[in-house]
């Protein structure tokens, strides 16, 4: 099984695609007018705090703001007041670490435990310990793990083995590790002569934050479109990821990168809102204010006599395909699936079983209900990043029918004429309502006979 991780470089953007076995699994988006701060660790500065939402608001420079749940303060021994405010005072400096990026006109998202990536290791520089990621399963290297762990000198700081370390040498992870404490060291101090708010560490650098979500080894390649960028992560992987330096090659093809791997014609695809199966069922996505909405249509598949192993193949497949789409188009919040209504218990038990293979393999956490009556399926997906859709395609406002539009307009004109009672009216309007109006001459002539005026139409623009 191949996979693939290519780093497309272009003007004001910067552009991810995962693609495993030539299907398209992830696509990201990273825009230089529009940089996403999740990960970035600021020096800000406390502007209010809120004793009704036990929050304080950050001031991060640049017109931020961040919204700090004082829960999400650094764990420390003893019983914590009833009311969190009284632990901090306005004006106060405190190091913070944007989670979520800015929704609409609300604040971004901060903690105070902070996390310092890179492949294999986490630092955690508010937190004591040797840790292993839960993803490592083998037994035996968890101990061996958790044991070389409680041998480094952290200097009182804590340290997560990431899935990488798995399988790197003991030696190598304590390179990278004894690296990112001093990294650390140097970026706090001197920090009180420094204007606060600032940031300090882990910015919107689109390539950073690219390798220290996607380089791993378990990818096969990191592919690079420009020399430049790819002579940049060979720079930072020397010093956060050794390991990954192999791994990392520049496309060398004469046709671009996204071209080459199809990434061009899923992102072309990124519009539909009909996703079509190959057996000729099809699912639908919608997105509302509260939830996506998914529904799964058994079209003209035929894959057997069966009704009932009928239908459970095509949810088999719808299912594939919505958590394809859900990872393809960074959906998350709230996801309702209908499949199509089974009666049988181990259909139902199947479906699910299949459901929860999917919701391992996907990165972000993941929850679902259990199927309904009604063959609906809940789901809710923890946020990573801005859903690609809203950054593609322009919400539209709803908009009148056009017989809505044409009567609103005879409406109107009737209070015009009244005014001047006799004279033609002229009025401008948009093509189709022109045009419908002109096909319901009725509705015309019933305005003459009612008002005493002719009304004459105009187009608002040439028609194509």
């Amino acid at each position: 099984m191949s996979s693939d991780i290519l780093i497309n470089s272009a003007i004001g953007e910067t552009r991810l695609a995962h693609v495993e076995d030539d299907s398209v699994r992830e696509i990201r988006l990273f825009r230089n007018h529009n940089p996403t701060l999740v990960g970035a660790i600021f020096y800000g500065k406390i502007i209010r705090l809120s004793p009704e939402f036990q929050a304080a608001f950050v001031d991060l420079g640049q017109d931020v703001t961040g919204f700090l749940p004082l829960t999400l303060l650094p764990k420390r021994p003893g019983k914590k007041p009833k009311d969190l405010t009284t632990l901090l005072h306005e004006g106060q400096k405190i190091i913070v670490q944007v989670t979520a990026d800015a929704a609409e006109d609300k604040s971004v998202k901060l903690t105070c435990r902070l996390e310092l990536h890179s492949s294999a290791v986490i630092l955690h520089p508010f937190r004591e310990g040797a840790f292993v990621s839960s993803r490592i399963k083998d037994p035996n290297r968890r101990e061996e793990l958790k044991q070389f762990g409680a041998t480094l000198d952290l200097k009182g700081m804590g340290l997560t083995f990431r899935t990488e370390a798995a399988d790197l040498a003991n030696e190598e992870l304590e390179k990278t590790a004894r690296h990112m404490i001093r990294h650390w060291i140097r970026t706090v101090e001197n920090r009180e002569r420094k204007k606060a708010p600032y940031l300090m560490a882990q910015g919107p650098d689109a390539l950073q934050q690219i390798l220290r979500d996607y380089g791993s080894r378990r990818y096969d390649r990191l592919i690079f479109d420009r020399p430049a960028c790819l002579k940049a992560a060979q720079d930072w992987a020397a010093n956060f990821a050794p390991d990954l330096l192999p791994h990392l090659h520049l496309h060398d093809a004469p046709s671009p990168l996204f071209e080459t791997y199809g990434v061009e014609e899923e992102i072309d695809q990124m519009f539909d809102t009909r996703i079509p199966l190959r057996s000729g069922a099809w699912i639908t996505i919608e997105q509302t204010e509260a939830l996506v909405v998914v529904d799964v249509n058994m079209g003209t598949a035929r894959e057997t006599n069966d009704p009932m192993k009928q239908r459970l193949k095509i949810n088999f497949a719808a299912a594939r395909e919505v958590f394809r789409q859900i990872r393809l188009r960074g959906i998350s919040g709230l996801i309702v699936i209908d499949f199509i209504n089974m009666s049988g218990k181990a259909d139902v038990t199947n479906l699910l079983a299949v459901v929860d293979n999917l919701i391992l393999e996907d990165p972000q956490q993941v929850q679902r209900s259990n199927l309904s009556a009604f063959g609906l399926l809940e789901l809710a997906r923890k946020a990573s990043h801005q859903p690609l859709a809203r950054q593609l395609i322009a919400s539209n406002r709803p908009q009148a029918t056009v017989d809505t539009q044409a009567l609103a307009l005879l409406r109107q004109a009737l209070r015009d004429a009244a005014a001047r009672p006799g004279l033609p009216l002229k009025v401008t309007t948009s093509p189709a309502v022109m045009d419908w109006l002109e096909t319901h001459p009725a509705l015309l002539d019933q305005f003459t006979r009612q008002s005493g005026s002719k009304l004459q139409l105009t187009s608002s623009r040439q028609k194509a």
